[in-house]
């Protein structure tokens, strides 16, 4: 279902945004499923391997989730499960690498519970939504 409400700066359906975001999700999801079958298991420690899943799985996940809500007609709190599960993910994928280089990366730490909290915000006001509009 399309929402009728547009995006102010283009002018594009929220719906079709969130769509958009939720195909992409699930592409990122794919390809880094892919990446963590084949390359990742190469560099990587058993630990971080499964970390890597993990945040791979997520965006596969949450990615398929933001495509079913749409399906409601509301959108309210899947902004926050997008972007909730980008820092999620992203900060776990960053954290690896950052690891793996030798790079200094314990800011990057505070970012997943952050995302994750994010995630669980947006499925609660967008439940709520269903109950009350």
């Amino acid at each position: 279902m399309m929402s009728s409400e547009s995006n102010p700066s283009s002018n594009t359906p929220v719906a079709s945004v969130h769509l958009m975001r939720a195909g992409w999700l699930i592409v990122a999801g794919i390809v880094s499923s892919a990446f963590g079958a084949h390359a990742a298991k190469e560099v990587l420690e058993p630990e971080g391997l499964d970390a890597f899943q993990t945040a791979a799985k997520y965006l596969l996940f949450m990615g398929v989730a933001v495509l079913a809500a749409c399906a409601s007609g509301r959108e309210r709190g899947l902004g926050w499960v997008e972007f909730g599960v980008v820092l999620f993910s992203g900060s776990i994928f960053s954290l690896l690498y950052l690891q793996h280089m030798g790079w200094p990366y314990a800011l990057l730490g505070p970012l997943t519970p952050v995302g994750g909290a994010l995630m669980i915000g947006g499925w609660v006001w967008w439940v709520r939504a269903l109950r009350w509009g």
